[in-house]
């Protein structure tokens, strides 16, 4: 049975074939645009999941616009608890045989869910990935494509090499997933987001689900609209930067422990994210924005450059000119780098 609201859209009245889950935290600029996008999707079968994590905005206010004139959105408001939890729970309540997510700075293309949809019933694939365009504050555009694939592409388990994982793992955002209690394949680590990982959140979560998926269906088409606001978090000053790389370094190895059967060379490119991580750090601490005294910043590298972590890390993968510095504590070295790298980016 249907029926049309008042824009036309057609209300299902039955399970939604896809839910998509909108973290929303002080999104007042963008959200208006986000939610749009998605009510617009030619794809109409759809479960929209709105989680307000405790926005201090309009944030809430502007949800529960949307809510009353379309009958598919769903609000949930909670204290701020971060992205990992609230994907979690809209996670946990979804009722459409696939799930998808949407930032609310974010908007995607009219026909993004129903291409994506289709390709997962053509193929069976458990994930179906697409590409990006990355959108600046001045206009600018800039393609996010997976250089490593030509074209769109069938991925079985066995395919992936450790540097493919590497380049698709990166998003979520991009994706649909099935939707485990509709799978026939019986998940032994469940699709969660990591709890309490403040870094590459998205990346621990594609390890699961691609270790785990029976195939991944890649589209080397553009349906996802990604707004690159240089005042979010992975721009801004952390003063537990390195304690959090950490984190998710370890959540990292151990999601290639269980779903890719501990793959040493996909672990050595792990590594070498992390020690990419070490050295973000250290340029964070100097940031223009750190709130760190010029000790406070000092002692901080040298912390960094003891720890024992990051030191079998570089052992392990082995290391280039910046990375030895760290295993020879040349702290001056690297604060002069640091503080030539923020200046050659402005930050």
């Amino acid at each position: 049975m249907e029926e049309l609201d008042i824009y036309g859209f057609v209300r299902y009245m039955k399970m939604p074939i896809i839910s998509i889950i909108v973290p929303v935290y002080n999104a007042e600029r963008g959200l208006e645009r986000c939610v749009d996008s998605i009510i617009c999707q030619t794809q109409q079968n759809i479960e929209i999941i709105l989680i307000d994590d405790g926005s201090t905005d309009r944030s809430l206010d502007i949800c529960q616009k949307y809510a009353k004139i379309d009958c598919r959105i769903k609000i949930i408001h909670q204290n701020n608890a971060g992205v990992s939890v609230t994907r979690n729970r809209g996670i946990e309540i979804a009722r459409g045989e696939y799930i998808g997510f949407v930032d609310s700075d974010d908007w995607i293309e009219p026909s993004m869910f129903e291409r994506l949809l289709q390709e997962a019933e053509n193929t069976g694939a458990d994930v179906v990935m697409c590409d990006v365009t990355t959108v600046y504050e001045d206009g600018r555009t800039q393609a996010d494509t997976i250089t490593q694939l030509s074209g769109n592409r069938i991925i079985e388990k066995a395919d992936f090499t450790p540097s493919l994982i590497l380049e698709m793992a990166g998003s979520a955002c991009r994706c649909i997933y099935k939707n485990e209690r509709y799978s026939n394949q019986l998940h032994k680590y469940p699709l969660l987001f990591p709890f309490g990982v403040k870094f590459s959140e998205d990346r621990i979560f594609n390890l699961y689900a691609f270790g785990q998926a029976n195939k991944v269906c890649y589209l080397k088409e553009s349906y996802y609209n990604r707004f690159m606001n240089l005042k979010s978090t992975v721009h801004s000053f952390h003063s537990d930067y390195f304690e959090a790389y950490k984190k998710a370094a370890d959540a990292i190895e151990l999601a290639i422990r269980c779903v890719w059967e501990d793959n040493v060379e996909l672990q050595k490119v792990y590594l070498k994210q992390f020690i990419g991580g070490a050295m973000g750090a250290i340029c964070n601490y100097y940031y223009k924005t750190s709130l760190m005294s010029r000790v406070e910043r000092k002692n901080a590298v040298k912390k960094l450059c003891e720890d024992s972590q990051i030191q079998n890390a570089i052992k392990i993968y082995g290391a280039d000119r910046k990375s030895q510095w760290i295993l020879d504590r040349k702290y001056t070295l690297l604060i002069i780098y640091a503080n030539l790298a923020n200046w050659k980016h402005g930050r």
